[in-house]
Protein backbone atom coordinates (compact mmCIF):
# COMPACT_ATOMS: atom_id res chain seq x y z
CA UNK A 1 0.00 0.00 0.00
CA UNK A 2 2.84 2.31 0.86
CA UNK A 3 4.46 1.56 -2.48
CA UNK A 4 1.25 2.45 -4.32
CA UNK A 5 1.10 5.85 -2.61
CA UNK A 6 4.70 6.49 -3.58
CA UNK A 7 4.00 5.60 -7.23
CA UNK A 8 0.94 7.88 -7.35
CA UNK A 9 2.94 10.66 -5.80
CA UNK A 10 5.70 10.20 -8.36
CA UNK A 11 3.12 10.26 -11.18
CA UNK A 12 1.75 13.59 -9.99
CA UNK A 13 5.25 15.01 -9.76
CA UNK A 14 6.02 13.79 -13.28
CA UNK A 15 2.75 15.37 -14.48
CA UNK A 16 3.73 18.71 -12.96
CA UNK A 17 7.25 18.53 -14.32
CA UNK A 18 6.08 17.97 -17.88
CA UNK A 19 4.37 21.38 -17.95
CA UNK A 20 0.83 20.10 -17.96
CA UNK A 21 0.10 22.13 -14.84
CA UNK A 22 1.08 25.28 -16.71
CA UNK A 23 -1.29 24.50 -19.57
CA UNK A 24 -4.25 24.02 -17.26
CA UNK A 25 -3.36 27.17 -15.32
CA UNK A 26 -3.18 29.20 -18.54
CA UNK A 27 -6.54 27.81 -19.60
CA UNK A 28 -8.12 28.89 -16.34
CA UNK A 29 -6.60 32.37 -16.77
CA UNK A 30 -8.16 32.70 -20.21
CA UNK A 31 -11.57 31.62 -18.90
CA UNK A 32 -11.28 34.13 -16.06
CA UNK A 33 -10.43 36.92 -18.51
CA UNK A 34 -13.39 36.02 -20.71
CA UNK A 35 -15.70 36.01 -17.67
CA UNK A 36 -14.40 39.38 -16.45
CA UNK A 37 -14.84 40.90 -19.91
CA UNK A 38 -18.37 39.46 -20.19
CA UNK A 39 -19.39 40.74 -16.74
CA UNK A 40 -17.79 44.13 -17.45
CA UNK A 41 -19.60 44.39 -20.78
CA UNK A 42 -22.88 43.48 -19.10
CA UNK A 43 -22.39 46.15 -16.46
CA UNK A 44 -21.40 48.72 -19.08
CA UNK A 45 -24.45 47.94 -21.24
CA UNK A 46 -26.74 48.15 -18.21
CA UNK A 47 -25.37 51.57 -17.27
CA UNK A 48 -25.65 52.75 -20.89
CA UNK A 49 -29.27 51.58 -21.09
CA UNK A 50 -30.13 53.31 -17.80
CA UNK A 51 -28.54 56.58 -18.96
CA UNK A 52 -30.32 56.36 -22.32
CA UNK A 53 -33.70 55.88 -20.64
CA UNK A 54 -32.97 58.72 -18.19
CA UNK A 55 -32.07 61.10 -21.01
CA UNK A 56 -35.20 60.16 -22.96
CA UNK A 57 -37.40 60.70 -19.89
CA UNK A 58 -35.72 64.05 -19.22
CA UNK A 59 -36.28 65.17 -22.82
CA UNK A 60 -39.96 64.16 -22.61
CA UNK A 61 -40.35 66.08 -19.35
CA UNK A 62 -38.76 69.18 -20.86
CA UNK A 63 -41.11 68.94 -23.86
CA UNK A 64 -44.13 68.61 -21.56
CA UNK A 65 -43.02 71.61 -19.45
CA UNK A 66 -42.58 73.71 -22.60
CA UNK A 67 -46.05 72.71 -23.82
CA UNK A 68 -47.55 73.53 -20.41
CA UNK A 69 -45.85 76.93 -20.52
CA UNK A 70 -47.34 77.66 -23.96
CA UNK A 71 -50.82 76.62 -22.79
CA UNK A 72 -50.57 78.80 -19.66
CA UNK A 73 -49.22 81.65 -21.77
CA UNK A 74 -52.28 81.50 -24.05
CA UNK A 75 -54.59 81.75 -21.05
CA UNK A 76 -52.63 84.76 -19.78
CA UNK A 77 -52.85 86.39 -23.21
CA UNK A 78 -56.63 85.85 -23.18
CA UNK A 79 -56.80 87.56 -19.77
CA UNK A 80 -54.73 90.48 -21.08
CA UNK A 81 -57.07 90.89 -24.07
CA UNK A 82 -60.10 90.65 -21.76
CA UNK A 83 -58.59 93.36 -19.54
CA UNK A 84 -58.18 95.65 -22.55
CA UNK A 85 -61.61 94.96 -24.07
CA UNK A 86 -64.25 92.40 -23.11
CA UNK A 87 -65.73 92.69 -26.61
CA UNK A 88 -62.46 91.39 -28.12
CA UNK A 89 -62.93 88.10 -26.28
CA UNK A 90 -66.70 87.79 -26.02
CA UNK A 91 -67.11 88.33 -29.77
CA UNK A 92 -65.13 85.19 -30.68
CA UNK A 93 -67.09 82.37 -32.33
CA UNK A 94 -67.57 79.49 -29.86
CA UNK A 95 -65.70 76.34 -30.95
CA UNK A 96 -63.55 78.10 -33.56
CA UNK A 97 -59.75 78.00 -33.33
CA UNK A 98 -57.84 81.17 -32.51
CA UNK A 99 -54.32 82.16 -31.52
CA UNK A 100 -52.69 85.28 -30.17
CA UNK A 101 -50.10 87.47 -31.85
CA UNK A 102 -48.29 90.54 -30.62
CA UNK A 103 -49.77 93.75 -31.99
CA UNK A 104 -46.93 95.41 -33.91
CA UNK A 105 -48.43 98.89 -33.54
CA UNK A 106 -48.84 98.83 -29.75
CA UNK A 107 -46.14 97.38 -27.45
CA UNK A 108 -47.29 94.69 -25.01
CA UNK A 109 -50.67 94.35 -26.68
CA UNK A 110 -52.09 91.12 -28.08
CA UNK A 111 -54.44 90.59 -30.97
CA UNK A 112 -56.63 87.55 -31.71
CA UNK A 113 -56.25 85.81 -35.07
CA UNK A 114 -58.21 82.93 -36.56
CA UNK A 115 -56.55 79.51 -36.86
CA UNK A 116 -53.61 77.84 -35.13
CA UNK A 117 -50.03 78.94 -34.62
CA UNK A 118 -46.92 76.78 -34.99
CA UNK A 119 -44.21 77.53 -32.44
CA UNK A 120 -41.28 75.21 -33.06
CA UNK A 121 -42.59 71.65 -32.79
CA UNK A 122 -45.80 72.79 -31.07
CA UNK A 123 -49.17 73.82 -32.49
CA UNK A 124 -51.01 76.28 -30.23
CA UNK A 125 -54.65 77.44 -30.31
CA UNK A 126 -57.56 78.40 -28.10
CA UNK A 127 -61.27 77.81 -28.36
CA UNK A 128 -64.09 79.55 -26.55
CA UNK A 129 -67.43 78.33 -25.30
CA UNK A 130 -70.31 79.98 -23.51
CA UNK A 131 -70.45 79.59 -19.76
CA UNK A 132 -73.68 78.36 -18.20
CA UNK A 133 -74.94 78.85 -14.66
CA UNK A 134 -77.49 76.93 -12.61
CA UNK A 135 -80.21 78.43 -10.39
CA UNK A 136 -77.63 78.93 -7.59
CA UNK A 137 -75.36 80.93 -9.94
CA UNK A 138 -72.77 78.10 -10.08
CA UNK A 139 -71.04 77.34 -13.38
CA UNK A 140 -72.27 74.09 -14.92
CA UNK A 141 -71.12 72.27 -18.05
CA UNK A 142 -74.64 72.03 -19.49
CA UNK A 143 -78.29 72.58 -18.65
CA UNK A 144 -77.90 76.06 -17.21
CA UNK A 145 -78.65 79.57 -18.35
CA UNK A 146 -76.03 81.22 -20.58
CA UNK A 147 -73.97 83.80 -18.71
CA UNK A 148 -73.16 86.60 -21.16
CA UNK A 149 -70.51 87.99 -18.78
CA UNK A 150 -68.48 84.77 -18.43
CA UNK A 151 -66.62 82.86 -21.12
CA UNK A 152 -64.77 79.55 -21.00
CA UNK A 153 -61.37 79.67 -22.72
CA UNK A 154 -59.66 76.37 -23.57
CA UNK A 155 -55.97 76.49 -24.44
CA UNK A 156 -54.58 73.63 -26.52
CA UNK A 157 -51.00 72.67 -27.35
CA UNK A 158 -50.21 69.65 -29.51
CA UNK A 159 -46.97 68.06 -30.72
CA UNK A 160 -45.57 64.75 -31.93
CA UNK A 161 -43.25 62.74 -29.71
CA UNK A 162 -41.70 59.44 -30.78
CA UNK A 163 -44.29 59.18 -33.55
CA UNK A 164 -47.23 59.63 -31.15
CA UNK A 165 -49.53 62.67 -31.05
CA UNK A 166 -49.50 64.44 -27.66
CA UNK A 167 -51.70 67.28 -26.41
CA UNK A 168 -52.15 69.43 -23.34
CA UNK A 169 -55.45 71.20 -22.73
CA UNK A 170 -56.04 73.82 -20.04
CA UNK A 171 -59.28 75.71 -19.39
CA UNK A 172 -60.18 78.85 -17.49
CA UNK A 173 -63.23 81.05 -17.11
CA UNK A 174 -62.98 84.73 -17.94
CA UNK A 175 -65.46 87.17 -16.51
CA UNK A 176 -66.35 90.65 -17.71
CA UNK A 177 -64.78 92.58 -14.85
CA UNK A 178 -65.15 96.09 -16.24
Amino acid sequence: MEAQKHNISNGVNNFKQNGLTQLTTKGFGLIEIILVVAVGAGIFLSIEQYLSLSLRATAQNITRVEAMYLAESSLEQARAIRDASWASVSGLTPGANYYFAADASVPQKWTVLSGTKNIGKYTVWITTSQAQRDANDNIVSSGGAIDANTLKITSNVSWTESGAAKQITLSAYLANLY
